[in-house]
Parts: structure tokens; sequence; C-alpha cells
């Protein structure tokens, strides 16, 4: 049975696929991208999360399937293993901890309510270009104190590294260099001018004694920077997509989004899991369901597949907004979990907030079906049309 993660039949409907290989064939080899492993079961990937002994994140550039640009040094801290990993990862917890984030919530409702007013003055158009990019771009510009008419740019860099990467390799390499001399850019100006801010921080931190390397900071802003946006942009879209043609279930949340909000961001996260997959490499041979991944091969973690998975959850192809407890993995799990998803999560709860008062009713748009990107283990719509009112 072979799988492709890119395959347009998989990027519109994950579990069409998944579902079959997580009955008849949990670890699934296939030969295409050079060759990889993948797991599909929640407990699975839950225990290959947590073991890192086994599955090591330590080797740059294959976290994603192909890899977007081979690279030698790793993404901090997202291609590191403990105990490098622990030290690493403390340096920015604080900066993404609940409360900093929380302190962010009346700034990200006054910028989303300006984006959907503006939305429904219009009756409608492409939410993802009109409300989930903007919205994104700019909860991660005020986390980061970066200047919003930049946002522009960064959509443009996120756009040819990550969306159109499988298209154009070299594109994909010329992006990455011009988002490396910005953020190299930011770093300069923080050492003329000290901030307390992401870069900032990160400019004062030392480990071992010894202060980060203009490298190692900019490693840094990538992971937040690029990876941050195009995840939350794509869940919100999903998010919203499923909303559009639910209407039972949209009149539900928003008749109540003060009570169902933090319970129904969690089973969005679930439910449309924009991370589906994500690479680690086998540390040592590694035997499991009677068959041995040989150390050095790719392992796909699927998370998407897990948040479905029958054995973890009740009823998993249903969106249940009052859905608890929910262990989703749509973050990732144990020490790698996602460094934003405190933002995450509260970029969707506006969301829901601001729709549920500005634009109740919504439905998408028949003369413009959704799109979406080629990317399936990253997944996330690239237009998704929207019409105020009912249908």
């Amino acid at each position: 049975m072979s799988f492709d993660q890119h395959d347009p039949e998989f990027i519109q409907d994950p579990e069409r696929v998944f579902g079959p290989v997580r009955e008849e064939q949990p670890l699934l080899h296939s030969g295409l991208y050079g060759g990889f492993w993948l797991l599909t079961r929640y407990d699975d990937v839950v225990a290959a999360a947590l073991d890192c002994e086994s599955y090591t994140s330590a080797v740059p550039g294959t976290t994603l399937i192909p890899p977007t640009q081979p690279r030698t040094d790793p993404l901090l801290p997202l291609e590191l293993d403990p105990p490098e990993h622990t030290i690493y990862r403390a340096l920015v917890n604080p900066l993404s901890a609940r409360p900093r984030i929380d302190a962010m919530r009346p700034e990200l409702e006054v910028l989303a309510t300006r984006l959907l007013e503006t939305f429904v003055r219009n009756g409608g158009g492409d939410v993802m270009a009109e409300f989930a990019h903007p919205m994104s771009l700019g909860s991660l510009a005020r986390l980061m104190n970066l200047p919003e008419e930049d946002e522009g740019r960064w959509f443009d860099w996120v756009e040819r590294m990550y969306s159109n990467a499988i298209l154009d390799s070299a594109d994909h390499a010329q992006a990455a260099r011009e988002a490396e001399a910005y953020i190299d850019e930011l770093i300069e100006d923080r050492k003329r001018t000290p901030r307390d801010d992401f870069l900032g921080t990160l400019i004062r931190a030392e480990v071992d004694g010894q202060g980060l390397s203009d490298a190692e900071i900019r490693q840094f802003g990538m992971v937040m920077l690029l990876a941050g946006y195009e995840t939350t942009s794509g869940a919100m879209g999903m998010s919203l997509l499923h909303l559009a043609e639910h209407p039972d279930l949209r009149a539900q949340l928003f008749g109540d989004p003060d009570g169902l909000a933090h319970t129904a961001v969690n089973e969005f996260l679930r439910y449309v899991s924009p991370v589906q997959v994500f690479g680690r490499n086998a540390a040592h041979d590694v035997e499991l369901h009677g068959q041995t991944i040989p150390a050095g091969d790719v392992v796909l973690l699927g998370y998407g597949a897990a948040n479905r998975d029958p054995r973890a959850f009740d009823e998993p192809d249903r969106c249940i907004l009052d859905r608890h407890p929910n262990r989703h993995v749509a973050f990732g799990h144990g020490r790698h979990l996602c460094l934003g998803a405190n933002l995450a999560r509260l970029e969707l709860t506006i969301m829901i907030e601001r729709f549920a008062e500005l634009l109740p009713e919504f439905h998408v748009d028949p003369e413009r079906p959704p799109t979406w990107k080629p990317r399936g283990d990253v997944r996330a719509l690239s237009s998704l049309h929207l019409v105020a009112g009912a249908s």
C-alpha cells in the first residue's frame, strides 16, 4: 500500500486515506520522497513523540518530506533532542506562556474586529486572504514586536518556502535567503536598540555561559515567523469551512460562544489537524508491529490519523463541540509540543467570538469552491470564498 501525503485526494480528505491504512497496515513503508515509514495509530504516535531516544528530531531538514531545502544546521529548538532541546526550549518558553499570550487578547480582538468588519461590509469574500492570513500574521507581529507593514513580505516568503516548495525548490531557496536576511536585519536593530521582545530576549540569553550566535537567533526567528503562521491560518480556514458546511453546528456554537469556545477550539484542532504528518528519524533499529524500522530511516508521525483513531476518540469523524476530554495531538506531544499552541488557541477563540457577533451566518460561495495548497503535511486552504447570510 503506497502513501503520498501530497496527493490531491489526500489533501482534500486525509481520513479517507488514513482510515484503511490505520486499520490494515499501522506501520506502512512508502518508497516516495526517498522512502519513509508512517505511524497512524494514536498510541503509536504518542509513544514515538515521547521516545526521543528511538525517534530522534536531531536530523536537520527532515521534519517535512520532501524537505523544503537540504540543511545541515538545525532549526532551534525544533530539530534538537534532550538535553539540548530542553536547554534551548527553556529560553523561549516564557515568551509563549499563557499569561504573556493572554495579555495580547485586547490587541488581537481589535485586529480581528477590524478585519471582519471590512469583510462583512463587503458581503463576504476570500476569508483566507481577508481574515485568516492577516489575523495570523498580525498576531505573530505582535508576539515578536515586528512591523505590521512587513506582513505582506512574510506572507510571500511563507508561500514560496512551504506552499510552493514542492513545485519550485529554487524559488524556495531564494525566499529562505530573503527571510533570513530580514531576520538578520532585525537582530542588528535589536543590538543597536535593545528591546524586551522575542529577539531581544534571545540576544540576551546564554547557554552554558555563552550568548547565542546570530545564526541560532535567526533559526528561532524562522521557526516562529514562518511555521507559526501557516499552521494557525490553516486551522482557521478549515474550521470556518466546516462551520459553513454545517449550519446546525454553527448555530450551536454561535448560540453559546462563551460556553463552547474553549472545547470547540480543541475539537476543531483535532478534527482538521493542520499538521497531518511530521517527520523524525529512527535513532536505531526499531521493532514495531512485527517489522523493523532501520536506523536512520525517516518516520512520519501521523498526527492527523491519530486524531481520528477510534481507539482514542468516540465518534472520531464527528466534530463534537463539547468533546471532553480531548487528548488530541494537533500540536504534537511531549517535549516538542508546539511553542505557539497558546497563541493559536487564542486566535481561534477570538475568531469564534467575532464571527458569532459580526457574521453569525455564512456559506461557501457556490460559484467559487474552496482551493487547497499543494502540501499535505501542513494542510491548509489556499482560498475560501464565503458569502454572508444563510445559503
